[in-house]
């Protein structure tokens, strides 16, 4: 009797079964380069974590206007008005508020940088709903906080519009190592980006917090001067002013890890751009570990963006 033969190995692996190894097969060749592309996608998250904890500083200027306003009103006017005091303080304030959304496009454009690096090293390119429209005309207008002069140059505005107009092309090609190359190759700009950003939080950030605490020193004063009259409100107000000259002083340390960690964001670009061929260098993993530690103690500082409010 004759024995039926074997199945070959075609007819072996039914379609469910070979559905199962070619994706296996599949997942092992994008696990092989997302391997290789780790350190990237490494660059990338942390990137997004530093522009993220940059966010509170724009909102942070705007508060730390419209709170010293209110602070002097609320201690040394003889009649308050809260609602008016409110609406004065605005506007004292609306040409920070209005500076902070234009930064907060300088921070958009560092920030989609980073989706767009991690977005490729995981082979999947993002959708963006909105482009950079205006960004130009915004960041144009913008003055060098205490000084007239642009807080971008016609160079560098060039520079960073032009990476701006990359990120939005990118978002419709499909061409993963020609496109990380380029957009590694755009250090200038983000270089650009991220210097304007650290000169924001260092000269505006900053320095309204210092203005501040020196405010807090003569409205310490006041309150000793009515502390005959209404004791139990002069020590209530002692407390809260304590509290607040503490989280100021803490909110500065932000601006320091906030800067050390965009120094180690510059040198990590110049890193990766320098071993785009060779990810795996023991030295490109150091520099980015390096980063990823200054991102963490940012993160761990910026518990105190909380104010103390009234």
């Amino acid at each position: 009797m004759q024995r039926p033969s074997k199945p070959s190995l075609s007819t072996a692996l039914r379609p469910p079964a070979a559905a199962l190894l070619a994706s296996l097969l599949a997942s092992l060749l994008l696990g092989g380069c997302a391997s290789k592309l780790a350190p990237v996608r490494t660059f990338a998250e942390q990137t997004q974590k530093l522009s993220v904890h940059f966010e509170p500083m724009l909102a942070g200027s705007v508060n730390s206007c419209t709170d010293k306003a209110m602070r002097k009103r609320l201690i040394m006017a003889e009649r308050f008005d809260a609602q008016a005091s409110e609406q004065a303080a605005r506007a004292d304030c609306a040409a920070i508020a209005q500076a902070s959304l234009s930064i907060a496009g300088l921070n958009d454009v560092l920030l989609r940088y980073a989706h767009t690096l991690a977005a490729l090293a995981d082979e999947k390119l993002p959708v963006y709903q909105e482009e950079f429209a205006g960004l130009g005309d915004a960041l144009g207008g913008l003055a060098q906080p205490g000084a007239g002069a642009p807080l971008l140059d016609a160079d560098k505005l060039e520079k960073v519009v032009k990476l701006s107009e990359l990120l939005s092309r990118l978002a419709t090609q499909r061409l993963q190592k020609s496109a990380l190359r380029e957009l590694l190759e755009q250090q200038d700009a983000v270089n650009i980006v991220s210097d304007a950003l650290k000169d924001y939080a260092q000269r505006s950030y900053r320095a309204g917090l210092q203005d501040e605490l020196r405010d807090l020193a003569l409205l310490r004063g006041a309150v000793d001067g009515a502390a005959a009259r209404e004791p139990l409100a002069a020590n209530y107000i002692r407390t809260r002013l304590h509290q607040e000259g503490k989280q100021l002083q803490e909110r500065e340390k932000i601006v320091v890890a906030y800067v050390r960690a965009v120094e180690s964001l510059q040198a990590s670009v110049a890193a990766l751009r320098a071993h785009i061929g060779r990810l795996q260098e023991p030295e490109l993993e150091t520099q980015l570990a390096q980063f990823a530690r200054h991102v963490d103690a940012l993160q761990r500082q910026a518990v105190f963006y909380a104010p103390v409010r009234w």
